[in-house]
C-alpha cells in the first residue's frame, strides 16, 4: 500500500497550519491509510493539539519509494527542491497565499520543482493558486472544534483576545487603551501567545471581543474558532478571510476594517465598547450569524472523508 508523507516544519510555538498537518495524518490513518508526519531533526515532535500521528524524521535518511505521496506546506520550498527528482508523487497542501511566491526564486514556480497538485482548504488560495501556476487544486474540508470552540454566554467576560505572531496591532492598542477612559480600561486583554489547545479555548470561550489583526491570511482558522465561541470579531480579512467574514446586511457575522488600517482598527473597538456598554445584548444577531457561519466546519468526518477521496483518487 501506497505510504504518504506530510512534511511539518520543526516549529514549535502553537499554530493552526501545523495542527492542520497533524489532524490530516490522524485523519488519513484512522482511515485506514500509512501515514506519516516528516520532521526534520529527532526527536521533534508536536503535542499540544492533541492529534496523534505517526512521525519520522528527515535526519534519520528514511527511503521514500515510487509509489509514496510526499505533501509539503507551500513555505517549505527547498524540501520541494532537494526532492524534485524523486520518482514519487509530489503534492503541495497550501495554507496561506501569502508565503507562496515570496518563497520562491523569482520566475519559478512549483512546476519547476516537479509538483503538479496541490490541495487547500481556502477557497480563495484554491483560485490563486489555479491563476499564478496552472496547477491541478483541490479543495479539501475544513474542520473546527465545537467541543473545544462553542459560544457559551455564561462563560463570557470583559475580556479582549488577540494574536501577536504575524502582526503587533493587538500589543500597540492595548497600549493605547490603557490610557482612555475608564470604561475603556475595564476589559482585560489576553495576548494569545505560547499557549497549548485547551488554555487558548478557554480565553476565547471567555472573551467579549476577538481582534482579528493578521493583513495575510489564508483559511483564518483563528477567526472561525472565534466565531464558533461567540466573539464579536474586529479586524482584517487577511483577503483570505473574505470567503467567510461578512461586514454588512442581514448575514453580518463580523466588523471589518480595511486590511492594515490600524487607526480605524481602534476607533472601531472604541465604538464597539462603548455601544456594549450601553447595551450588552447590541450585537446578538452578528454574533449569532458568526456561530453560524463557524457550524458549517463542524463536521469532524467530513474533513476526514474529503482527504480519503482525495488520496483514493490518485491512481
Amino acid at each position: 500500500m501506497r505510504r504518504i508523507f506530510y512534511f511539518c516544519p520543526d516549529f514549535p510555538l502553537p499554530s493552526a497550519g501545523t495542527k492542520r498537518l497533524y489532524r490530516h495524518v490522524c485523519h488519513l490513518n484512522r482511515l485506514g491509510f500509512d501515514a506519516y508526519i516528516v520532521h526534520q531533526k529527532k526527536p521533534f515532535i508536536l503535542s499540544w493539539h492533541g492529534y496523534e500521528a505517526p512521525v519520522i524524521w528527515v535526519e534519520d535518511n528514511p527511503t521514500f519509494l515510487n509509489e509514496d505521496i510526499l505533501v509539503f506546506p507551500e513555505a517549505m520550498t527547498n524540501m520541494m527542491n532537494m526532492t524534485k527528482d524523486f520518482p514519487c508523487r509530489r503534492i503541495v497542501i497550501v495554507l496561506n497565499w501569502a508565503y507562496i511566491h515570496t518563497n520562491l526564486p523569482k520566475g519559478e514556480n512549483w512546476k519547476d520543482y516537479h509538483i503538479k497538485r496541490a490541495i487547500t482548504p481556502s477557497p480563495f488560495i484554491k483560485d490563486f493558486v489555479e491563476w499564478s501556476m496552472g496547477l491541478d487544486v483541490t479543495l479539501i474540508d475544513n474542520f473546527v472544534d465545537h467541543q473545544r470552540y462553542y459560544y457559551d454566554l455564561v462563560q463570557k467576560k470583559m475580556k479582549i483576545s488577540y494574536m501577536a505572531r504575524k502582526d503587533l496591532s493587538g500589543e500597540i492598542l492595548h497600549s493605547i487603551f490603557l490610557k482612555k477612559e475608564r470604561v475603556l480600561q475595564n476589559h482585560e486583554w489576553v495576548h494569545l501567545k505560547d499557549l497549548d489547545e485547551e488554555k487558548y479555548s478557554r480565553h476565547i470561550l471567555e472573551s467579549k471581543i476577538f481582534l482579528a489583526t493578521s493583513p495575510q491570511e489564508g483559511m483564518p482558522t483563528s477567526v472561525l474558532e472565534a466565531m464558533a465561541s461567540g466573539c464579536i470579531v474586529l479586524g482584517f480579512s487577511g483577503v483570505g478571510g473574505n470567503d467567510y467574514m461578512i461586514d454588512k446586511g442581514e448575514s453580518q457575522n463580523c466588523f471589518m476594517v480595511e486590511n492594515g488600517n490600524f487607526p480605524l482598527l481602534g476607533k472601531k473597538l472604541e465604538k464597539i465598547i462603548h455601544k456594549l456598554g450601553k447595551n450588552e445584548n447590541r450585537f446578538d444577531s452578528i454574533i449569532n450569524n458568526a456561530v453560524k457561519t463557524a457550524q458549517q466546519f463542524k463536521d469532524y468526518e467530513k474533513e476526514g472523508e474529503s482527504l480519503k477521496r482525495y488520496f483514493l483518487s490518485l491512481v
